[in-house]
């Protein structure tokens, strides 16, 4: 019982500081790898794994942990292996873990619960950013530190981006759960709350999260659209966004990126190899890893030659400022097939692909929320590059699949309410 409640104690303390702190959040995965391993008892830990489908599937999320071990076998460059496999360990801990938990773990936790401690991080790392920019402006009266990196103080701003809009979701999800029974002060406090969230991914700027913001919005109000009852409610995320436009209008730094990247585009076959404009910068190392890619397309280069076969692609066509940088692929489906090539790429996709199209036929909206959210991040992002994408995605995705409805399949009539109840 001591070890059962310790699992819980960690769960609810990653879900808080996953928004707030990565290195504190990979503190708890430790603390949970320790009590997993005191608490022996292993054979009943393998015996727990063929209890149930659920659990045999879960695990199959290490395979893609399994290949980037493989490709360590066809490097050359162990260091930066070595590194990288360090990097995606959550890739594996989590199913592990998951698929070996005693059965009592999930009759005691609430899900709903370890949604609101990720709720609640994320307000406490906004607030904690907002109150680091009023400091500095009020000091240097530099009011181009409400913007981008220099708002976004406690994380790279794509992430952060991500974890408030998952955040949005989450408050969304409640809405229409409880919308026949909100009060009006609740319902004033959500949207003060949305709206909040919003703004912070105003100022944060990142453009996949603006984008990844007004797609939730919209796809919201579809959903509302399609629900009897729940129809007269479909206005709301609509209003939800034109505020979101509104204030990103009304952010002169917002709009610039944004006209900024817009001209790129439009111009994206004359980018300068001295180019340094984020958008830009992305459309070089894409081209250099497509360059790559079409030299080594079935197994890669191995996850340990990546970064300095990327290295080597921008010195011979002289794009300074990745090199100096030391960019990755900034996609995560180019910087996967890059280490492991298409058989990689096919895996990635697998494990994106197998659990949205469950979560959309069993209609877990906010499975299919994150699944759709990382696949966009993913698109801008090498995500799993970095310990603060590969915890969120790893963690979320193996919580979330284990609470995936029952299908017939797996309980015949079985039912999950997500804030209201367990399997």
């Amino acid at each position: 019982m001591f070890h059962r409640y310790l699992y819980i104690l960690f769960l609810f303390c990653l879900c808080l500081f996953i928004p707030i702190d990565n290195v504190i959040a990979k503190f708890f995965i430790g603390f949970m790898v320790i009590n997993w391993a005191v608490e022996l008892r292993f054979i009943a830990k393998i015996k727990r794994i063929f209890l149930n489908r659920r659990r045999i599937h879960i695990l199959l999320f290490a395979l893609f942990y399994i290949l980037y071990l493989i490709g360590l076998l066809y490097s050359d460059n162990m260091d930066y292996g070595r590194f990288d496999i360090e990097v995606k360990l959550s890739l594996v801990i989590f199913p592990i873990l998951f698929a070996t938990f005693e059965p009592e773990i999930f009759r005691i936790i609430r899900i709903r619960y370890l949604f609101a401690a990720f709720v609640a991080g994320c307000l406490f790392a906004s607030v904690y950013c907002t109150v680091h920019a009023l400091a500095g402006y009020l000091q240097t009266g530099d009011p181009g530190i409400w913007s981008y990196s220099r708002f976004s103080v406690l994380h790279h701003t794509s992430y952060f981006s991500m974890f408030l809009n998952f955040a949005v979701v989450l408050v969304l999800a409640w809405f229409r759960e409880h919308l026949r029974v909100v009060t009006r002060w609740q319902l004033v406090g959500i949207t003060l709350l949305l709206l909040y969230f919003s703004l912070m991914v105003v100022l944060i700027t990142s453009k996949i999260g603006l984008i990844s913001l007004l797609v939730i919005y919209l796809l919201f109000t579809l959903l509302l659209l399609t629900q009897k009852g729940e129809r007269k409610m479909a206005p709301y995320p609509v209003i939800l966004a034109v505020m979101m436009v509104t204030m990103m209008l009304m952010s002169p730094g917002t709009m610039h990126r944004m006209d900024t990247s817009t001209g790129v585009v439009k111009q994206a076959d004359t980018v300068s190899a001295n180019a340094s404009e984020s958008t830009a910068e992305r459309i070089l190392v894409w081209r250099s890893s497509l360059h790559i890619i079409r030299e080594h397309p079935l197994y890669g280069v191995g996850t340990g030659n990546v970064k300095d076969a990327l290295l080597k692609e921008y010195e011979q066509h002289g794009i300074k400022y990745a090199l100096s940088r030391r960019l990755d692929a900034h996609n995560q489906y180019l910087q996967t097939t890059l280490s492991l090539g298409l058989i990689g790429l096919l895996a990635l996709l697998t494990m994106l692909l197998w659990p949205g199209i469950l979560a959309f036929i069993r209609k877990d909206y906010i499975y299919l929320f994150f699944i759709l959210l990382v696949s966009m991040n993913i698109f801008v992002e090498s995500m799993f590059e970095n310990q603060a994408g590969v915890v969120f995605y790893a963690f979320f995705n193996t919580l979330l699949f284990w609470y995936l409805p029952a299908g017939q399949k797996y309980a015949g009539k079985a039912t999950m309410r997500r804030f209201s109840g367990e399997l």
